[in-house]
Formats: structure tokens, C-alpha cells, sequence
């Protein structure tokens, strides 16, 4: 081993070698490490490392000057803008400006350090929940890493923050009563369907006042969820107004088929009968958006007399009912459009577990 090179021979047998990755915030060196069966390999790899680290320090001479926020505005004008949808990209400036820039904007990019984005999240605390605060500060730490890969910073200060703990938190959904009323009070009306939509088959406000009679296939009896709704911040004309976008489902298992209850299938033929407009939820021949959607639901909730059940719970009431059935998780996934099973699965838990109790309830009757 030469002088120097700081290789070292394991207690299990491999070869671990040391390299000087970065430095902290206090000016002191971050290590990495590499591991190795044989000391060439070992050695092979740290000189690697080391022409890296050696490009890496020339480059970061090359300072940006400006400050976070102007390389903020840089990174998602010039660098996300093209690879981003509209409402993506509407959602990153909102969260930048409302919850980062005012703390940390018009600080030197290359001064942004540990401290000053603990600081952040300390001020981030008093306003949103930490499931939020993830989500903004995944975008100040997307942005870090642009500027680390660039050469404008030596490290990405965002790596060494640690954002408090998201304590999950059980599901709302309507139990089968609550269900029952709200489910007959959405029948009386027409103003009702885009509430039996929801419960009978866990779409999403967005999907469901974009639905389109297209879309609806009742020689099949099934509904195709292709586009959706939302209102966003037009920052493009007036960063104070809002206007209303209509794009595909935000993910690829998002956009999906449904089959029609007979339920809802009778609902669907009614509103056919009297529909004026191309969409499914209208209003005069025009379309019905989220918000308004979400103001028939108050009103509806509010006769059945149930309060603080936002409109969102009826997707999960869906999901929840799928489940005490004991329809499988991966068709409950689907229906669902959700990315993942694993996010089906870390949604509903509880929902599962109870599940799981009667079946284990079950089998404790039949071994007694």
C-alpha cells in the first residue's frame, strides 16, 4: 500500500478505501468510501474518484453570481419549463413563491447553506404539515442539485437537512350508513351524479368534470377516465388569477377503465336523457369544474348532516368498500389509478388490516 492512500485491509476480508468527497458546511472534509475484494480494485476506483473530485473543484470556480432566486427562476424557466405539464409547472413557481423565495430568495446561491434551509423548514412549520413541507423542499433540493451538477456549487446543502417525521394518518372514509344517505340524497338530482360518480367508482373530481358522454360506453358498461380538470395559477399573464386547464391523467395508470354499476349506469342514462353538453357534469350546456363540483357536495352533505368530510373522502369510502369486500389489492390499485400498489397499499393500511383481523378471527373459529 502506498503512503497516502488510505486503503485499508477489512476484518471480513474486503478492501475499504477513503477519498476526500466534499466538505460541511463548517469547512470540515466529508468522507466517502469504497469497497472492494482485492486492493487494486479498490485502488483502481479511488484514483477515478480522485480525477473527479480534481475536475469537480476547477468547476466550482466558476461561481454563479447571482442569487437563489434568480437561479431558481433560471432552473424552471429554462431547465423544467419544456419537460414539465403546465399544471406541474404552475405548482413548482406557486410553492417557490409563496414558501421559499421570501426566506431564502435573495440570498447569494452559493451562500445558501445548511442552516439557512433549517431555518426554512423551522418557518415552513408554522404554516403547512410535514407532508407538505417534503414536498416543497424536494423542489428547493431539485434545484440545488442543477446548480451542484452545473459547477456552481461544490455541494448540495439540501443533503444534509433533515425534515421532520410524516406521521400517516388513517384515511377518512363514510362508513356504510353515512354512505347509504349521502348516496340516496346525490340520486335526487342531477346536481347529485358527479357524487354517485365518486362513490360508485372512485374517480377524481378533476377526472370526473372532465368526463365526457365519449367516454361513457354503455354498450360495455364501463366509463374510460382519459382526461382531467384543474384550476392553476396563471402566472403567465396574472400571478394573482387562476385559470382552468384541461390535460391528460397525471400518470399512465391513471388513465384507465371502469366498469359501470348498475347503479350508476341508471344514473348515467338519466342524465343522458337531459344532457345538453358534450360533458357528462354540466350546467346549462357548459361543463361543470372541480370547485363547483365541490360546492354541490357541501350543500348535499350538509342536508344529511354530515360535517368536516371533504369531497376527496368519497374516492376513499370507494376504495374502503372494495376492500371490506374483499376485492384483491392490485384490482383495488387499478380502479383506483394510483401509480402503484405500493401507494394503494401505504393509502388504505388500516383498511387492510382490518381486513386481515376478521380472516385471522375467522380462522381462529374454524381451529377451536
Amino acid at each position: 500500500m502506498a503512503r497516502g492512500e488510505n486503503i485499508y485491509k477489512r476484518k471480513d476480508g474486503r478492501w475499504e478505501g477513503r477519498y476526500p468527497k466534499a466538505r460541511k458546511a463548517d469547512g470540515s472534509i466529508y468522507y466517502g468510501y469504497i469497497y472492494g475484494r482485492s486492493y487494486r480494485a479498490v485502488r483502481e476506483q479511488l484514483l477515478e474518484k480522485r480525477i473527479l473530485h480534481t475536475l469537480e473543484k476547477s468547476s466550482f470556480q466558476k461561481q454563479f453570481k447571482g442569487s437563489f432566486e434568480t437561479w431558481a427562476i433560471i432552473w424552471l424557466n429554462q431547465l423544467m419549463k419544456e419537460n414539465i405539464k403546465e399544471s406541474t409547472y404552475a405548482s413548482y413557481q406557486n410553492k417557490l413563491t409563496l414558501h421559499v423565495l421570501p426566506v431564502i430568495g435573495k440570498t447569494p446561491l452559493h451562500r445558501v447553506d445548511k442552516k439557512q434551509l433549517e431555518q426554512l423548514i423551522n418557518q415552513l412549520k408554522d404554516k403547512l404539515s410535514p407532508a407538505s413541507i417534503h414536498i416543497v423542499f424536494r423542489l428547493v433540493k431539485s434545484c440545488l442539485k442543477a446548480a451542484r451538477d452545473r459547477g456552481y456549487l461544490y455541494i448540495n446543502p439540501a443533503e444534509q437537512v433533515t425534515l421532520p417525521k410524516i406521521q400517516k394518518e388513517q384515511v377518512p372514509a363514510l362508513n356504510r350508513q353515512q354512505h347509504t344517505q349521502i348516496l340516496n340524497e346525490s340520486k335526487k338530482n342531477i346536481k347529485g351524479l358527479p357524487i354517485v360518480l365518486a362513490l360508485e367508482t372512485g374517480m377524481r373530481i378533476g377526472e370526473i368534470s372532465a368526463l365526457k358522454w365519449e367516454d361513457v360506453d354503455f354498450d360495455q358498461q364501463v366509463i374510460h377516465v382519459r382526461r382531467t380538470k384543474q384550476r392553476i395559477f396563471d402566472y403567465a399573464n396574472n400571478a394573482s388569477k387562476t385559470k382552468l386547464i384541461e390535460t391528460a391523467p397525471k400518470t399512465t395508470r391513471a388513465k384507465r377503465v371502469i366498469p359501470l354499476t348498475p347503479c350508476l349506469k341508471e344514473q348515467l342514462i338519466w342524465a343522458k336523457s337531459q344532457a345538453n353538453s358534450s360533458y357528462v357534469v354540466e350546467n346549462h350546456g357548459k361543463s361543470v369544474e372541480p370547485r363547483t363540483i365541490s360546492y354541490r357536495f357541501e350543500r348535499i352533505k350538509t342536508k344529511v348532516g354530515l360535517l368536516n368530510i371533504g369531497f376527496h373522502s368519497l374516492r376513499h369510502t370507494f376504495a374502503t368498500r372494495c376492500v371490506e369486500l374483499g376485492i384483491s389489492i392490485n384490482t383495488v390499485s387499478a380502479l383506483l389509478g394510483h401509480a402503484s400498489i405500493k401507494m394503494t397499499l401505504d393509502t388504505y393500511t388500516y383498511s387492510f388490516l382490518e381486513d386481515q383481523r376478521k380472516a385471522m378471527e375467522t380462522l381462529a373459529v374454524f381451529s377451536s
